[in-house]
């Protein structure tokens, strides 16, 4: 086979993909989508820009952690939407959408999993950094303790697929379960350091224990087949909830940090 006859069959295998994800999802969903995941990332980043303005008066590592957390989810919101408008531009059918969907398909897919996990290992650096703080502080320490907790994510994906596959979707649920429980013990404790309890409306650890818990309770998604579509849009409206909660109580301590 030629390169031009290869490139040729590569480009129509993307272009019959996209149609067909085009003719799977509505056009009204579709936009409820693209507007859904545009005002999360717009959150997301919010979010961020707001615990910079914290992480500058403070400069606490757990708290940059925490920062760049919604920086990637703000990324990956982006490049949902993204994917989210070619898909209705390929629903027209029109040659120039189904090109543009083949092209950012699995570009976009590969960069939303990428900022996810990203993400995921900043949320969790978070709560681990009061554990490590006391012996990493060199440039490269903290790089290799980030490096560490990217690979003990990634291994909860691959331990968790393993699971499903071999003993089924309750087992992997309750592993999720057994991991959930561990996080909130590792906040509860965070919580209780420097000699004085966090109320749980601390919007530090209410920001981790929402967003963690939304993580958790998507799992569940996997075993409800009927529904699922409501369910979908269920978890899409808690998300906006807890990033507008977070947003709130971000803003008010930064007003009481900063004045």
């Amino acid at each position: 086979m030629t390169l031009g006859a290869f490139n040729a069959t590569f480009s129509e295998e993307f272009i019959n993909l996209a149609s067909e994800a085009a003719a799977s999802t509505s056009i009204p969903e579709l936009a409820f989508s693209l507007f859904v995941y545009s005002l999360m990332a717009v959150l997301a980043l919010q979010i961020y820009r707001e615990v910079s303005k914290i992480y500058s008066f403070m400069e606490y590592e757990g708290l940059k952690y925490f920062k760049n957390a919604f920086l990637f989810y703000g990324f990956a919101n982006v490049f949902l939407a993204s994917m989210t408008l070619s898909l209705l531009l390929a629903k027209s059918s029109v040659p120039a959408g189904l090109y543009l969907m083949a092209v950012v398909l699995l570009p976009f897919f590969f960069f939303t999993g990428l900022s996810l996990w990203f993400a995921k290992a900043n949320l969790l650096s978070s709560i681990v950094w009061k554990l490590v703080e006391g012996t990493v502080r060199k440039k490269t320490l903290k790089a290799l303790f980030f490096i560490s907790v990217m690979l003990l994510v990634l291994m909860d994906v691959v331990v968790y697929l393993l699971v499903s596959v071999f003993a089924g979707d309750y087992i992997a649920l309750g592993y999720k379960a057994v991991v959930f429980v561990l996080i909130l013990l590792l906040i509860r404790s965070n919580m209780r350091s420097g000699g004085e309890t966090k109320p749980i409306t601390h919007p530090y650890y209410l920001g981790l224990i929402l967003i963690f818990t939304l993580g958790f309770l998507g799992n569940f998604s996997i075993i409800i087949e009927k529904g699922s579509e409501l369910i979908g849009y269920a978890f899409d409206f808690l998300t906006l909830l807890a990033y507008v909660i977070i947003l709130k109580g971000i803003r008010k301590w930064s007003r009481i940090l900063l004045k």
